[in-house]
């Protein structure tokens, strides 16, 4: 923590002119293919400046793709990209505002620790000089001055983790593009590292944009994200909507795991509407559409609860079934619970919360939930 501390300062100060400038990037109709094959498909996307802004989706889905767009290392098949109000879109790599953290760091191994931090500046041509004191400071600050000999294939990856950081903000980017940057770390170096890239955002400014195909990452560390599916935007928002609001059953089940009740539209009266579940009951939701016809609504594991008789001060619904399953995952316990019609129903508690019950495996069970918490999606 102390090397980004310190890290921050620096560039703040040798940044400061620059941090006042408006930052943006923006994507009009971006469309990709190779061999014939379409990778990226019309893709439009605006990112305001000091946002921390992540593509999210599955493997193969064109994130990484879009990323090297950005950065210049491949080019539209149509379509234009702005940078901070400039179209860059025919220009080279070296040209553009940009820093790259990628997926392996791809950190050059017949290099030092020191000549790949100091590549920028060299295609820069500035002054060996220059370049060195910038370089001794950066390996100072990130704790690396005794590796400003090593190669790469001789550090750790937190390590080498440090090294691609330096390298992408020694040139001061506007836009810093991380591909997958805490993949090939443990967890527990992953979660500390997300902390301090988001500290170091926050301190500097600068616009981060961020692949990844873990959930987890991406909602703790964006304040704005996109969910791709087969190279087209699925829905773009905060990662609080996309949770609660998200726009297609995609994007609901992406985003963590989801409880799907289908039935049949029984009655509406102003925005109640109350779905039968046949032999299951009936659940309620609050609707702002005028007539309902969708017979699917949803509802997030960790929003229900156990039935242990207190009085309930909102509007609740009750589903019954037996407890078939219990799965302990550390923070929480997710309970499996079989419907009348052999329908299975989750329940996630945390883990505090969780010990309160005492329910087993084969204990029939009354379960609660808000009906503001169930929804529906309306796609198109």
């Amino acid at each position: 923590y102390y090397f980004l501390k310190n890290l921050y300062k620096m560039l703040a100060c040798c940044n400061s002119v620059s941090l006042k400038r408006p930052e943006m990037l923006k994507l009009d109709s971006i469309s990709k293919s190779f061999d014939g094959k379409p990778v990226l498909q019309n893709i439009s996307l605006e990112i305001k400046e000091g946002e921390r802004f992540s593509l999210l989706g599955q493997s193969g889905c064109g994130k990484s793709t879009l990323l090297r767009l950005i950065a210049g290392f491949e080019s539209p098949d149509q379509g234009k990209i702005w940078i901070e109000g400039d179209e860059v879109s025919s220009l080279p790599v070296e040209q553009r505002p940009v820093g790259l953290i990628f997926q392996n760091y791809a950190l050059f191994n017949h290099m030092t620790v020191y000549d790949n931090i100091a590549v920028g500046p060299r295609v820069k041509k500035l002054t060996e000089s220059v370049i060195s004191k910038q370089v001794d400071e950066l390996l100072e600050i990130t704790r690396l001055k005794e590796l400003k000999n090593s190669y790469p294939q001789h550090i750790s990856g937190g390590e080498a983790q440090r090294v691609a950081l330096a390298r992408a903000v020694i040139n001061r980017p506007k836009i810093l593009l991380l591909d997958e940057p805490l993949s090939a770390l443990d967890p527990s170096l992953r979660q500390h590292l997300r902390e301090e890239l988001v500290e170091m955002q926050k301190t500097l400014g600068t616009t981060f944009l961020f692949v990844t195909h873990d959930q987890e990452e991406a909602m703790s560390m964006a304040t704005h994200m996109c969910i791709m599916e087969k190279g087209v935007i699925k829905q773009t928002g905060t990662p609080a909507d996309l949770y609660e609001r998200p726009t297609s059953s995609f994007v609901a089940k992406f985003l963590g795991e989801i409880n799907c009740l289908i039935g049949t539209v029984e009655q509406q009266i102003g925005n109640l509407v109350t779905i039968s579940l046949g032999e299951n009951g009936k659940v309620q939701l609050l609707s702002d559409t005028d007539k309902i016809k969708n017979n699917r609504c949803y509802i997030r594991p960790e929003k229900i609860f156990f039935d242990v008789g207190k009085e309930q001060k909102i509007p609740i619904n009750n589903l019954e079934g037996t407890l078939v399953g219990i799965d302990f995952f550390g923070s929480y316990t997710r309970y499996q619970i079989q419907l009348k019609d052999g329908t299975f129903f989750k329940l996630s508690l945390h883990h505090r919360k969780a010990k309160q019950h005492k329910h087993m495996i084969g204990d029939s069970v009354r379960v609660l939930f808000a009906i503001s918490d169930v929804f529906q999606i309306h796609e198109k």
